[in-house]
């Protein structure tokens, strides 16, 4: 790994807050003038498994999915050399942060192929470049409360049957990821974003 290139793959489930994370990293890099200058952040709509296209909600083939990633790889792949074969410097002006969210551990989570050669060896090409998986967590008896504050947030009004719904719905993809990640071979952290303070981990995470 060169230390000229580096970055993280956020994990969670929805409502686990990877959209505030990514938010409040790009503020830091702003603000920050000894971080790198150069920052790719790619939405999960770049990344996940489920995507609206052309108006459709539908779950990618597990085959479309994993091209998906070898396709965004390489991208990093690529930057990453460029990164590397202009020599080294301070890490200000050249270096490379790249951020995904969602990624890898959806995809095992979702498609459980983790014997699959290919998989693991984007699992191995996403870290070659530096890229650190983080998922982020939450406290099972809190899904529930912060499917009620998306709404709020959104300003829609969902019946209770809804959020207890995708609080049982939640629980279970979460363990589903936390089980994925045990079993992928790639190294991770878990960061409890109970407290919701999506400016501390954001700082936690970029070090």
């Amino acid at each position: 790994m060169s230390e000229l290139s580096r970055g993280v793959m956020l994990e969670g489930v929805s409502c686990a807050g990877k959209t505030s994370v990514m938010y409040e990293i790009k503020k830091l890099f702003a603000a920050d003038g000894n971080l790198e200058r150069s920052i790719v952040m790619l939405s999960e709509h770049y990344t996940q498994v489920l995507n609206v296209i052309f108006g459709e909600l539908r779950h990618h083939e597990c085959g479309e999915h994993t091209d998906m990633l070898i396709e965004r790889v390489r991208m990093l792949e690529g930057l990453h050399g460029w990164t590397c074969s202009l020599g080294s410097h301070s890490r200000r002006s050249r270096g490379l942060y790249t951020v995904f969210e969602r990624g890898l551990l959806n995809h095992l989570a979702y498609y459980e192929d983790f014997d699959d050669p290919v998989v693991v060896g984007v699992g191995e090409r996403f870290a070659a470049p530096g890229i650190e998986t983080i998922v982020l967590a939450l406290s099972e008896n809190l899904f529930e409360k912060r499917s009620k504050l998306r709404c709020a947030q959104l300003n829609e009004s969902k019946p209770e049957a809804y959020h207890r719904a995708f609080a049982e719905d939640a629980k279970r993809q979460q363990a589903a990821l936390l089980a994925a990640a045990g079993r992928s071979g790639v190294p991770y952290r878990v960061i409890c974003t109970d407290e919701m303070e999506w400016e501390r981990y954001a700082r936690e995470i970029v070090g």
